[in-house]
């Protein structure tokens, strides 16, 4: 065999094995490799530990017994709160899995103080806007639709914006809050963030972006979701009235392509102190 012949054929042996190992890694490793990342906030009123999921888009790839690894990490923690913010299930028109199965996981989770959650850009259409609701009130959720609840002996108030980009989701939502409360508004599309600092929110968390999902420069910014495209993940700090902060979780589950590459899905415990 000629050398130069023999030398691309190497080469093209060395490609082929690390796109290989690349989307062997992108499809089945880091999907399914469950981070836990933990966060300490400080200025509430009570001490609280809250554990924060998102964007579960059940479907083929991701399945409710995948998400027993979820609800063991939570329940570990012992935690006081729990907030879903958005997208239960990938395309709920599509969706071949037992609905009831999708509750029974999410109700093992445990709360002390209880279990609140926001409806996702997914849980609009394809049906899910008649299913969702019932589905998370099944595993003791309560699903906050533009609406406030405060947990008066704590000193917590818990303000939950419907999805903005179906839904009618607007940042008025959080104009009930008031200073006499340590203000946390759960939202699935962080940049709405920018449109809430004139309130006294204190912490804001959302979903919606995956973190990305599959990040390669220059291609990744171009395809993150509307609303969506400022704040991608981690922790975000604005110089407001209230010393707004803002956490997006990089979520669980994955949509249009069942690949994750340098946005390993997580599960985030914020605690909260004085």
């Amino acid at each position: 065999m000629n050398k130069y012949v023999k030398t691309a054929f190497e080469i093209f042996i060395l490609i082929l094995i690390i796109f290989t190992t690349a989307f062997g890694y992108m499809r089945y490793i880091e999907p399914y490799t469950l981070k836990e990342v933990e966060i300490s906030m400080s200025g509430s009123p009570t001490e609280l530990k809250i554990a924060v999921f998102s964007d579960t888009h059940f479907n083929n790839w991701y399945t409710p017994e995948d998400f027993e690894d979820v609800a063991e990490k939570i329940n570990a923690q012992s935690v006081d709160l729990v907030f879903f913010v958005g997208d239960l299930i990938d395309h709920l028109d599509e969706y071949n899995g037992d609905l009831d199965s999708i509750s029974n996981a999410l109700s093992k989770l445990d709360a002390s103080l209880g279990k609140y959650a926001v409806y996702g850009n997914h849980d609009y259409g394809g049906g899910a806007e008649w299913e969702y609701e019932g589905l998370m009130e099944a595993a003791g959720f309560t699903v906050l639709v533009n609406e406030e609840v405060i947990l008066e002996d704590l000193g917590i108030a818990i303000t939950g914006i419907d999805d903005t980009l179906i839904g009618e989701g607007t940042a008025e939502a959080a104009s009930a809050t008031s200073d006499d409360y340590y203000n946390i508004v759960l939202c699935h599309e962080p940049d709405i963030v920018d449109d809430i600092l004139g309130y006294p929110v204190n912490l804001m968390i959302s979903g919606h972006t995956h973190g990305g999902q599959i990040n390669f420069p220059g291609i990744t910014k171009r395809r993150l979701p509307p609303d969506g495209q400022k704040y991608v993940k981690g922790i975000f700090e604005f110089e407001n009235d209230s010393n707004t902060q803002l956490y997006v979780s990089k979520g669980i589950g994955m949509t249009k392509l069942p690949l994750r590459f340098m946005a390993m899905p997580e599960v985030t415990f914020i605690t909260l102190t004085n």
